[in-house]
């Protein structure tokens, strides 16, 4: 028992330090939202909007960790699927969610010559988890509270969970997955969520805005009907 609680203290231990050495989870997010506001103010990009919206897409998608959230929002159904489908619903569903929320950013976020404003309020970490508390500037000055719920993995932190104005990514898709499966079935909902994603989004508009569209609150969610 002594030799097992001292490997596991030997473990926490290691966590802490490589966690600590990874830096604070709130810097990872103010280097990518960084990076997004590089790209939008790009004059390079000012002609190419759909290579624009594409760029920042990729970005995001590179600190979020799909295949936690995708186990999450199947929940039960996960275990039922084999590893190759498993395999397949993440690259869907991480399309599903780059897109998505692109699409949402685009929409709602105010933007000037200098990209999206971002307003870090704080952060906790407890271990391998933490959450990033921000808010962004919205269209007409609204503020939107956009909080960032992380997970310490391969040495760096990464996004899991996004809850917009108090609504949560994952508990939102889950609800609405789960209803495709039980009226229809699973492999119902992935047809559906690949046609989501093919469906070409509205034309960019010129000037300080990413895409011509109103969206009201953290509709960006694809409703699965």
């Amino acid at each position: 028992m002594a030799l097992r609680a001292f490997l596991a203290s030997l473990a926490i231990g290691a966590l802490i330090v490589t966690t600590a050495e990874a830096g604070p989870p709130t810097a990872t997010l103010q280097a990518t939202f960084a990076q997004a506001n590089h790209i939008i103010a790009d004059p390079a990009m000012e002609d190419r909007p759909l290579d624009r919206i594409l760029a920042i897409r990729v970005l995001f998608g590179k600190v979020f960790d799909f295949r936690g959230a995708a186990e999450q929002v199947l929940g039960p159904e996960w275990k039922a699927r084999t590893a190759v489908e498993q395999r397949e619903f993440t690259s869907i569903f991480s399309g599903f969610v780059q897109r998505g929320f692109v699409y949402w950013l685009a929409a709602s976020a105010e933007i000037d010559g200098n990209g999206i404003t971002v307003h870090y309020l704080g952060e906790s970490v407890e271990r391998d988890r933490a959450s990033v508390r921000t808010i962004i500037v919205g269209r007409g000055g609204r503020q939107i509270r956009l909080d960032h719920w992380m997970v310490y993995q391969g040495n760096r932190w990464m996004v899991r969970d996004i809850t917009i104005d108090g609504v949560s990514l994952v508990t939102n898709y889950r609800a609405q997955f789960d209803r495709v499966i039980r009226a229809s079935s699973y492999r119902d909902l992935v047809v559906r969520m690949q046609e989501r994603v093919g469906t070409e989004l509205p034309r960019p508009a010129s000037g300080g805005e990413l895409l011509n569209v109103e969206v009201k609150g953290p509709l960006f969610l694809y409703e699965m009907r």
